[in-house]
């Protein structure tokens, strides 16, 4: 299984090496445990802590995270989720929940690019490895 998040986070890199970028690969396990952390040298200090929070509420929620954008601003039903769950879980684009061969599920975020970058990223990641 580690072998497969490998593979997954290599082909993140190598998409963010295309584009120019710097990135971080966060994979977390369905219960939000780290699986794999991967920072690319120059990949921007705080994408260390928003790369996890988008794997976290990726695989937490069952959701990729650009799905909960607009549902986290003010009036919105999750207004305050950031806050409310000590600032675990996110509403920024570049996470999205993926299942291994095991049948296992996990969360991948990617963060060091702009928004649209960072889910262009995770799209190809989990094309090129078949777990979209």
């Amino acid at each position: 299984m580690l072998d497969e998040l490998k593979t997954i986070a290599g082909y993140a890199e190598d998409e963010a090496t295309s584009a120019g970028l710097a990135i971080v690969v966060s994979i977390v396990d369905t219960h939000g445990n780290p699986a794999l952390l991967h920072r690319m040298t120059g990949a921007p200090m705080h994408s260390l802590e928003m790369a996890f929070r988008k794997a976290y509420t990726a695989a937490t929620f069952a959701v990729a995270t650009e799905e909960l954008t607009e549902k986290v601003q003010p009036g919105g039903p999750l207004y305050g989720l950031s806050v409310n769950s000590g600032s675990k879980l996110i509403g920024f684009g570049g996470g999205a929940p993926f299942v291994v061969s095991s049948s296992e599920r996990f969360g991948l975020g990617i963060s060091g690019g702009t928004t649209e970058e960072d889910i262009d990223i995770v799209r190809v990641a989990l094309a090129k490895h078949g777990a979209a």
